[in-house]
């Protein structure tokens, strides 16, 4: 079975209209009102949990929603205002930086007909725990490059078993969580159901996730990715 998503699953679509189709989130929407969003940078403790936050890590961060900039509260906690989220607009992307953070990159929320939304929680990873992922698995970033770190689930749960490839080619194979939060492996995703591919040339590309178990394929079209920073994803297998 071949499917793509476009923010939700669609299944068996044809059609182009699949630019950066994914999210992130623990299911909890962003705060909103009428003067803006509120939502929370994570800083992640452990690349292979997305969803792990190191507690006062992620104040004075720099977050940029088009020509929007603000900064986060000690708690990492940041208000966008409402005028400032760029309706359906392909691709948009919110991008977190800051002293010892790796740039972080992530696609708006789908709202429905009416738009787009900040993420409630925006992950961003460490530049000394990236280093020592780069490290431990003998990648030298290279100019003109990005990382794409995203986890693969299915009905809320992250799915093992599952490889990807990347549209162009990356210069590093495909990395998956390991057994240690900072080695990665070459097979398929494990227990915690998370891609990492290095090396991916700045602009956008397009993913194909491979379920072994089922030999189901699921295309992510569309991804962004930052020249030296990360893009943060959520592929939802049907």
């Amino acid at each position: 079975m071949r499917s793509l998503i476009w923010l939700v699953v669609i299944a068996s679509c044809t059609s182009q209209a699949d630019d950066y189709p994914v999210r992130f989130g623990d299911g909890v929407p962003p705060i909103q009102t009428t003067t803006g969003t509120t939502a929370r940078v994570c800083v992640i403790v452990d690349p292979r949990n997305l969803g792990s936050c190191s507690p006062g890590a992620a104040g004075g961060l720099t977050v940029t929603l088009g020509n929007t900039v603000t900064t986060t509260a000690p708690d990492g906690s940041f208000t966008v205002p409402a005028a400032s989220t760029p309706g359906t607009t392909p691709g948009a992307m919110v991008v977190v930086s800051g002293a010892g953070m790796v740039p972080t990159a992530m696609a708006l929320t789908a709202t429905g007909a009416s738009g787009t939304a900040v993420p409630a929680s925006i992950p961003v990873l460490q530049a000394d725990l990236f280093s020592q992922m780069l490290a431990a698995n003998g990648i030298t970033p290279r100019s003109g490059s990005g990382s794409i770190v995203g986890s693969v689930t299915r009905g809320g749960q992250p799915v093992s078993g599952v490889t990807v490839t990347s549209t162009p080619s990356p210069a590093f194979r495909p990395l998956f969580d390991g057994s240690t939060p900072t080695a990665f492996t070459l097979d398929a995703t494990g227990a915690r159901g998370v891609v990492w591919i290095p090396g991916v040339a700045a602009g956008t590309a397009q993913l194909t996730f491979r379920d072994l178990a089922t030999s189901g394929e699921t295309i992510v079209g569309g991804v962004p990715v930052i020249d030296g920073g990360i893009t943060i994803m959520d592929a939802v297998l049907p």
